[in-house]
């Protein structure tokens, strides 16, 4: 590259400010396009799958650029940022009409994107919380988390154990899963503090800033609630989130209200594990919502309600308090029908506040973003009417000051935002500075502007009689006035006219088929419309910044309001969903209780509705951790026990909401954790094969279980072999058990029909199994849950079913047939080459029952008689008589 194409003052302009921003991409405003140079764009080119092209091609040394539509920017910024990258947004803060053409356009940078602050929010989805994450080890740590897009700022910390520095703790570890940061912030010293995060978060952007970020240097109101001399962690987490938002999109402060300082005790931790096993917030099938827990509660009527609940699902109650007083408000609601239907209706037209005021805080906001802020401003007093003449104590205190009686600083914005804008603004490019762009300053707003609309008025009037004038006296009827952004008014004469062109006319342009003229008198009413029409547009956006910060200084107002609109439209959603489905309030408390009646899964019902016989089977539970424990389920494949244990643990989850649940009854004793052991993957880009996962996640719920958790484990061991795989579940379910002071509430799920006979030696372990029946070959499922195990898996019946072809199942059958007897030959192996079927040299040794002999044994006798035995069919003496019959024989053996 040749020292001349790059001193060109447009470019070296743009050198000048990338220098300042060299690790971002760097989006230079020329006119309605981001143009991106040298080598941010040969970078950036391939990733917007955009033309890459160059500037001045006719030079030996073009300069590589490629660019971007204004209107369309904000999707490929975002692109970036999700991807890990920084950009730096340059826009022209000068108006070009003062520069007269003779000198380049003032730029600066006025924003920077980055993985945890990405831009405008215009794009995210309604439940999606995007937080960026400082991190500051010091005698304990202290995390404080941002959500830029709603100006959500809280922190927290863990403490030191002794003497040692705090490590990244795991309940710590759970908490940045939950809340998945795009990007981290650590201080720039810290090199172990990033390798521990890098293993939990490999996918997060880790940012090293200074380390004197940590300690708040001022420059700017802090949030209330942050204590700026309070050094402890969670504050000195939350000045270095400050000052980096300072730095790249100071902004976005305006709206950063206040700090919320919260315990992890405060609420249920949920792993990634459990939050994935359950479906929360996300499917399993495609990362979507469908079908999840939080597309099943939502009716919420604005983006704020569904966002609040997303956060309520994701954050349980651990307060029996706290859990009693959001019960009684959803209670309020399920019990009032037409306040909850108003309420829902009033909600309606109000829009996301909390972003609505993130855009309105931006330098690129446009008349657009606050009519719409407006809008949902004058929709808050429906809220208070809707809910008129009702005691309020069901509410929490802050929401029934806020929207029920209209915050003056709230009605003052959308007064001032009623009177300076006009209803339907124009669609204006984001921080547009052209001289034409006027008419969203309501008239009779200001004096001077609409002095100014008159001049303008007055002059186009002139103009209109002028040509009417020219025509008559010329007498060429053809004479029109035209106007060109660039040449202005002119007069324009058909070629075959010219001949009647006055004198007194001046030429001005040529074109292919006319001549344009200009005249004295058209000059002075061109330079009353278009000096007019400048002054105008200067003053329309003066005035429009003025009403934009006045409307900022009532951000705390506004963020008030959102915040207890959400509440009000995840509450009554709560309560649309529990009326409408027949949803039952629980009793929730401090005790070790769980019980259940008629329990049904919250998700799956609706999907089964209508279907008659096939529909939804209720099932009851009960746990208790100084009672029934643990108990085994056992019954055959697609007998209902997964669905079982999601919906046992769902509905404690919604109990502790705040939620009703869908049963018939119940009561739940308040758990800290929802551990789930719960369906087969792998995690190949990290080396761990599907057994690895269950064997990791199972030891993540022995080492942090506690006996106020609830555990949900479903086939543990089935990945290896069966001696390995039924030892693994069998010292499982003895560890939870045998532990002292463990004793969590555990349902735990298996083919393993061995893990039964726990039953006989713990006290607290119990059975249990789903019910099917037999109709010739075909099989039942009846997904009733009944006391006792089962004896069978009906895994080739499920197979036959699932499509397997006839001939694999028959000969299945056969194999089962072999195994089951014992059938051997003279070598020892078992018969499985029937017919030749199976090469007899390529079968395995077996894995037989680990419990019990032969077929002529004793015990597989009385198993044989009891798998005969038609319970319905026996009066009580024969029952007594066989089982006499069966110790007997038993007895015989042993001697």
């Amino acid at each position: 590259m040749t020292r001349s194409a790059l001193e060109t003052p447009m470019m070296r302009q743009y050198l000048a400010l990338k220098a300042r921003y060299p690790d971002s991409f760097l989006f230079y405003r020329m006119g309605d396009f981001y143009e991106l140079f040298l080598e941010d764009a040969e970078r950036a080119a391939p990733i917007l799958d955009i033309a890459l092209t160059t500037r001045d091609k006719n030079k030996a040394d073009p300069v590589p650029m490629c660019g971007v539509p204004v209107h369309a920017a904000d999707q490929h910024v975002r692109k970036l940022a999700s991807l890990g990258h920084r950009v730096a947004i340059c826009e022209q803060v000068e108006d070009p009409s003062k520069t007269g053409g003779r000198r380049l356009v003032e730029r600066d940078v006025v924003e920077v994107v980055t993985p945890g602050l990405q831009g405008d929010p215009g794009g995210l989805e309604a439940t999606q919380e995007l937080s960026l994450v400082a991190l500051h080890r010091g005698t304990g740590l202290g995390m404080a988390a941002l959500d830029a897009s709603t100006g959500d700022l809280r922190a927290t910390a863990v403490e030191a154990v002794g003497d040692a520095p705090a490590s990244f703790t795991a309940a710590l570890v759970d908490e940045h899963r939950r809340i998945a940061p795009p990007e981290v912030l650590v201080a720039d010293c810290e090199d172990a503090l990033a390798e521990e995060l890098q293993a939990v978060l490999p996918d997060a952007a880790l940012t090293r800033v200074p380390l004197e970020d940590f300690e708040f240097a001022g420059g700017s109101t802090p949030p209330e609630g942050f204590d700026a001399e309070a050094g402890d962690e969670a504050s000195l987490a939350s000045a270095a989130l400050l000052a980096y938002v300072g730095r790249h999109q100071p902004f976005a402060l305006a709206h950063t209200r206040r700090l919320r300082r919260y315990e992890l005790a405060e609420t249920m931790i949920l792993d990634e594990a459990t939050c994935g096993h359950l479906e929360l917030l996300r499917n399993a099938e495609d990362g979507g919502r469908q079908n999840t827990l939080l597309a099943r509660l939502d009716l919420t009527r604005t983006p704020l309600g569904a966002r609040r609940l997303a956060r309520w699902i994701a954050y349980p109650l651990l307060d029996p308090e706290a859990i009693r007083q959001r019960q009684a408000a959803v209670t309020h609601l399920v019990e009032n029908d037409r306040p909850r239907t108003r309420l829902r209706e009033a909600l309606a037209p109000v829009r996301d506040l909390e972003r609505l005021l993130a855009r309105a805080a931006r330098p690129t906001a446009t008349p657009r973003d606050l009519v719409e802020l407006r809008g949902s401003l004058e929709a808050l007093p429906g809220l208070a009417f809707a809910l008129q003449g009702q005691e309020m104590d069901w509410l929490e205190e802050s929401v029934q000051e806020t929207p029920l009686v209209l915050p003056r600083p709230v009605e003052k914005a959308a007064l001032l935002l009623g009177e300076a804008l006009v209803d339907e603004p124009p669609a204006l490019l984001r921080g547009s500075r052209g001289a034409q762009e006027t008419g969203f300053v309501r008239p009779g707003f200001d004096l001077e502007l609409d002095a100014l609309r008159d001049g303008v008025g007055q002059g186009r009037d002139l103009i209109a009689g002028l040509e009417v004038r020219e025509r008559e006296s010329s007498g060429i009827a053809a004479l029109k006035i035209r106007f060109h952004p660039v040449h202005g008014y002119s007069m324009e004469v058909p070629k075959s006219q010219l001949a009647r062109v006055p004198e007194g006319y001046e030429r001005k342009q040529t074109l292919a088929n006319a001549e344009r003229y200009t005249t004295p008198e058209l000059r002075e009413a061109e330079q009353q419309v278009r000096g007019g029409t400048e002054r105008m547009a200067a003053m329309e956006r003066e005035i429009f910044e003025r009403v934009r910060q006045a409307v900022l200084t009532h951000a705390s107002a506004i963020g008030a309001a959102a915040e207890a609109t959400a509440e009000l439209d995840a509450l009554a959603s709560l309560a649309e969903v529990a009326r409408r489905d027949d949803w039952v309030c629980p009793s929730v408390d401090g005790s070790d209780r769980l019980e259940i009646r008629s329990g049904r899964h919250p998700v799956i019902e609706p999907l089964l509705s209508g279907r008659g016989a096939d529909g939804f089977v209720p099932n009851d539970a009960e746990l208790r951790a100084s009672g029934r424990q643990l108990l085994i389920l056992t019954g055959p494949n697609m007998s209902g026990k997964s669905t079982y244990l999601r919906q046992v643990a769902l509905c404690v989850l919604l109990a502790q909401v705040g939620s009703y649940v869908p049963a018939e009854r119940a009561h739940v004793g308040v758990v800290d954790r929802i551990f789930t052991r719960v369906g087969a993957s792998d995690r190949l880009a990290r080396g761990e094969s599907t057994f690895m996962v269950e064997m990791r996640e199972t030891a993540q719920i022995l080492e942090q279980a506690t006996p106020r958790s609830l555990i949900i484990l479903d086939e543990i061991g089935r990945g290896t072999s069966t001696f390995d795989g039924l030892s693994i579940a069998w010292a499982v379910a003895e560890y939870l058990h045998d532990t002292p002071g463990l004793g969590a509430r555990t349902l735990f799920a298996t083919h393993y029909h061995e893990l039964t006979e726990l039953a006989l030696t713990k006290p607290r372990v119990a059975n249990a199994h789903f019910e099917v029946r037999e109709w010739g070959e075909e099989v039942v499922f009846l997904r009733r849950l009944v006391d006792g195990g089962a004896s069978r898996s009906y895994g080739i019946q499920v197979g036959r079913l699932a499509g397997l072809p006839a001939e694999v199942v028959t000969r299945a059958r056969e194999i089962l047939g072999v195994l089951e007897g014992d059938e051997r030959d003279e070598s020892g192996r078992p018969r499985l080459a029937s017919a030749g079927a199976l090469p007899s040299a390529a079968t395995p040794p077996p894995q037989l029952p680990l419990f019990g002999s032969g077929p002529e044994s004793a015990e597989a006798q009385v198993l044989q008689r009891l798998r005969e035995l038609e319970p319905e069919a026996t009066t009580p003496l024969e029952a007594l008589s066989l089982l006499v019959e069966m110790r007997e024989r038993l007895r015989e053996e042993e001697a």
